[in-house]
């Protein structure tokens, strides 16, 4: 009996999720951004060991050949992002007809994206002038088919706010995917133990989901709701399309013009830099967009939400940014090792343009909670364009003026972080609120640390990072507190609400 109590529980999930309830919103979106902070933590921890670990085990050039491959994975996966998990989860009412659709339909562009990235990998030779690229790509392939199930567990989790299910399904698929590529490396199976190791981590994730939304498809699709959504869909293509672009487009050039090594200094550069956006900002995106969703028709309380979050947000990631930049030396040296020296000026660069990038990531769920995607296009076309045209003319002068050219157009994302505040009647002294006191505090961190590192004292470079981290975190909390308590009231409300039982 107790088991068909809880498969009943289980299967009643599904049914709850057709309609948003806004009840208890603030204390679920606290606990939900709670529980992302803590998986963001773990991943993190994983990350920096795994790094450290794989970097001695694999070379720079094993890193590029996956950069390599990723950027034509990366090309074929916009074709899955026709937006309709999202439409699902943004709007009030929905119905198991619609899930059944969404099931199949982004089944079937799965597995046609995989069967694209086998062809692509018959021309990959002549696409990055080099032929280890097209193996890994045909295994890769596979990736499309396994992670097109979890759509449906998606939503159901999202319209649900399901975030400790999230938790798990975010935290134990890193840890075996972990576990699995350092033990692959350790054999010897050099680049391929990334490769292997992703695809065994995406399986684990498939089966969390369906374990905790035990979700059947029913052999039935409804045409009409995919047409009917195919511009908000396209919309939201079309973003994801200029995000593939705005991440990508550096890669490419590199790789080709510049060869696996470079382009591995490079990519690993960017990509710890891009954890503070992935492991941060949007897993918080991804809590903000229902919530936002179910408050859109209540303008004070939209408002209120917006601005709390945003000052948490920013709070968070700019010190975490501005750190990465300060200590790019000793970041590289402890985690990656003298051979990737070359990539401390890059990361150092990339560690400013992350923090702008990832503490105005709140415009995205703002933009899509106020159903202007079309909108949301409009400014990253503009953004991509300057960006694109950055890369072109740094790409002669080597992967720092890249770097550095990618930085300086990070700043029009304070562009689109406006218009979006604009949606809801908030304007550019908002924006100030949110953004100007973490920006000035994580500064003076930022000069401190460097003119710490002045000094020049013996000691090991692990205890130097470790002495400057906890040297710019204490003067990064105590300048902001100086400038405004509000952030320690936002962070007080936080915890009472995370702690707050029901």
């Amino acid at each position: 009996m107790p088991h068909s109590s809880g498969h009943r529980s289980r299967r009643n999930i599904i049914r709850s999720a057709f309609t948003l309830r806004s009840e208890g919103l603030g204390q679920s979106v606290v606990r939900g951004a709670g529980l992302q902070f803590l998986g963001i933590a773990l991943r993190t921890l994983i990350t920096i060991f795994s790094t450290a670990v794989l970097a001695r085990l694999l070379t720079p050039a094993d890193f590029g050949y996956i950069a390599m491959a990723l950027v034509v994975t990366e090309f074929a996966a916009l074709f899955g992002a026709f937006g309709f998990t999202n439409v699902l989860i943004q709007r009030k009412v929905i119905n198991r007809l619609q899930l059944d659709t969404v099931f199949w339909a982004s089944l079937g562009i799965g597995t046609l994206l995989a069967g694209l990235v086998v062809a692509m990998s018959l021309f990959s030779g002549l696409i990055f002038a080099d032929s280890q690229v097209g193996p890994l790509l045909r295994v890769l392939a596979i990736s499309f088919v396994i992670n097109s199930l979890g759509a449906v567990p998606w939503v159901v989790l999202s319209r649900q706010l399901m975030f400790r299910t999230e938790f798990y399904i975010q935290v134990l698929p890193v840890v075996i995917r972990t576990v699995a590529a350092v033990a692959m490396a350790y054999a010897g199976m050099g680049v391929w133990s990334l490769v292997w190791g992703g695809i065994v981590g995406a399986v684990c994730g498939i089966l969390i989901s369906f374990a905790r939304v035990p979700f059947v498809p029913r052999w039935r699709f409804h045409m009409a709701f995919i047409t009917s959504t195919w511009r908000i869909s396209g919309g939201y293509f079309g973003n994801t399309a200029l995000y593939y672009i705005s991440t990508n487009l550096d890669l490419l050039l590199l790789g080709r013009s510049l060869g696996a090594t470079s382009l591995g200094y490079y990519q690993n550069a960017r990509s710890l830099t891009d954890e503070i956006r992935a492991r941060i900002a949007m897993p918080l995106q991804h809590v903000l967009f229902p919530a936002f969703s179910a408050v859109q028709t209540n303008r004070d309380r939209f408002q209120n939400m917006v601005m709390t979050a945003g000052r948490l947000l920013a709070a968070v990631v700019v010190p975490v940014g501005f750190g990465v930049s300060a200590n790019a030396t000793e970041l590289v040296l402890v985690l990656y090792g003298e051979q990737w020296r070359p990539m401390i000026p890059v990361m150092a660069m990339f560690g400013i343009s992350a923090a702008l990038r990832a503490a105005t990531a709140i415009g995205s769920p703002l933009f899509n909670a106020n159903n202007k995607v079309g909108l949301a296009l409009r400014y990253n076309s503009i953004g991509t364009a300057l960006l694109i045209g950055g890369v072109l003319l740094a790409m002669p002068y080597g992967i720092e003026a890249v770097a550095a050219s990618v930085a300086l157009t990070s700043l029009y994302s304070l562009v689109s972080f406006r218009a979006a505040f604009g949606l809801i009647g908030l304007g550019m002294r908002d924006v100030l609120n949110v953004l100007a006191r973490p920006m000035v505090a994580a500064t003076a961190m930022w000069l401190l640390t460097e003119a710490f590192r002045q000094w020049q004292l013996d000691l090991p470079v692990a205890g130097l990072l470790a002495i400057q981290v906890a040297l710019g975190a204490a003067v990064y909390t105590l300048t902001l507190h100086l400038l405004s308590r509000q952030y320690w009231l936002d962070f007080s409300q936080a915890v009472r609400l995370f702690g707050k039982k029901g």
